[in-house]
């Protein structure tokens, strides 16, 4: 009871406490951190291969036993080298001052410039070997900036100084020029960038003059440019308002002649029109002269027919039923006192024959409707037409 009591009191809190301290001590003496912007370059001095080992190490936790053990540790970022007057504290020493520069013409200029540099990847153990610990390779990057940048800009004059397409075209060459220096000491080249140029107050204002006159040249030509132009651009009005009174003139008369053309053809459609309606109108006449001529001769053919059937009529029975009809016709019934007895008034036949119509065979048998057709023709009077033309 005693001894569980102890474990929990002491010996569990020692114990804890003994691990803490152990991993701590193995941390600081036997395990280093690598950062994530960072590269480790480990030499083993102690051990049957001894020497730098040719790898990089990436970020994370790598061994390092004190004694056996080497590390170096480097930027793998991009890292900046700025030669400027006042520089903007990019780059690793501030003390770094712009890049002096004697052109070909013999005057001082002051170029500030900035350098974006990288240690190659996979070879910064490379770089330790043949370069050393620490920082000595910016040290180096910097003297060759400096040594290219006396060498590319020296060669410029002073027309060169206020180029800018001169200005990038030197900053190509010093980076083309950086990079083959640069190849064997591991480090890449990013990228070169010229800020500014700056020179002594005489050169300065021989330039600004130069520029003045430069630019007062230009304006001279671009005012006779303008003026040529405006000569041209005149005589351009004038051949376009010409070929738009041209056209104007040609769609009026394309126009004044269209118009007659469908004058023209207007009156030769309205005499045709004209044509063929007094065409069809004599047709017209033609026919209603013929249409009323035969109707005419249809009329004058039943007349002289109607007469001679009339006179076939009355030139036999006909006659003496016509002076039966006139007979009775005449007789005045008020008159009259006749006996039924004797005299049937409604005997058609018997009556005819009382009045004087010869009866060959004894009786004459006279149809009620012809009796009044014949009446009919009798009352109609002499000269009249019996067949009426359509």
């Amino acid at each position: 009871m005693h001894i569980g009591k102890l474990t929990t009191k002491y010996i569990i809190p020692i114990g804890i406490f003994f691990f803490v301290t152990l991993f701590i001590v193995g941390i600081k003496f036997f395990v280093i951190k690598v950062g994530v912007d960072q590269v480790g370059v480990r030499t083993r001095i102690w051990g049957v291969t001894r020497g730098i080992v040719h790898k990089d190490y990436s970020p994370g936790w790598h061994r390092a036993v004190s004694g056996i053990d080497q590390w170096d540790l480097y930027d793998s970022t991009v890292q900046t080298l700025e030669l400027a007057k006042e520089p903007s504290y990019m780059g690793q020493r501030d003390e770094r001052k712009e890049a002096a520069v004697r052109t070909a013409d013999d005057y001082d200029v002051s170029v500030d410039m900035v350098v974006k540099y990288q240690i190659k990847k996979e070879e910064a153990w490379k770089l330790r070997q043949n370069i050393g610990v620490g920082e000595r390779y910016k040290v180096i990057v910097e003297n060759e900036t400096r040594d290219i940048a006396r060498s590319i800009f020296g060669r410029m004059v002073e027309r060169d100084l206020y180029n800018p397409e001169e200005k990038r075209k030197r900053a190509a060459e010093c980076k083309t020029l950086l990079i083959e220096r640069l190849v064997p000491r591991h480090v890449n080249v990013v990228d070169v960038l010229i800020l500014e140029m700056r020179f002594d107050p005489q050169l300065e204002r021989k330039i600004k003059n130069i520029k003045l006159a430069e630019l007062d040249n230009v304006l001279n030509k671009s005012k006779t440019l303008a003026a040529e132009q405006r000569g041209i651009t005149q005589t351009i009005d004038a051949d376009t308002e010409a070929i738009a009174q041209k056209i104007t003139g040609d769609k009026e008369r394309s126009l004044t002649v269209l118009d007659a053309e469908t004058s023209k053809r207007i009156t030769e459609i309205l005499a045709e029109a004209d044509k063929y309606l007094v065409q069809k109108k004599a047709e017209g006449d033609l026919y209603k002269q013929q249409r009323k001529a035969g109707g005419t001769l249809l009329i004058k053919y039943s007349q002289a027919e109607g007469e001679r059937l009339r006179r076939e009529a009355l030139a036999g029975m006909g006659g003496d039923i016509i002076v039966a009809m006139e007979a009775a016709r005449n007789i005045n019934l008020a008159d009259l006192s006749i006996s039924s007895l004797d005299l049937n008034l409604l005997d058609i036949d018997d009556m005819a024959t009382r009045l004087g119509v010869t009866d060959t065979k004894g009786k004459l048998r006279v149809d009620s409707k012809t009796f009044k057709q014949i009446q009919e023709m009798l009352n109609q009077p002499k000269g009249t037409d019996t067949i009426k033309p359509k």
